[in-house]
């Protein structure tokens, strides 16, 4: 039952970001599908190396997490000029 709440908020989140133009949306999204695959491997393969994939795959999505919010917070800073 959690695998396929976890895939719905995937397929919904993978269909938002390639729907969105905002590149901000765009990349939270992009999180979330991330942090739910590493979900998915987690509960789907039951042996100690599903368990090492999945913490593997966790990490690098942390490790984009931290990305994403530092490209984010350049963003806030990043100064337009309009031509």
């Amino acid at each position: 039952m959690m695998e396929e709440i976890i895939i719905i908020i995937v397929i919904i989140m993978a269909i938002r970001a390639l729907l969105t133009r905002n590149k901000v949306e765009k990349m939270l999204y992009i999180n979330v599908i991330g942090f739910g695959v590493s979900a998915l491997i987690a509960l789907s393969v039951n042996t100690p190396f599903g368990l090492i994939m999945a913490i593997a795959f966790f990490i690098a999505s942390s490790i984009s997490s931290s990305a994403i919010s530092y490209t984010l917070d350049r963003l806030d800073n990043e100064i337009v000029l309009d031509q």
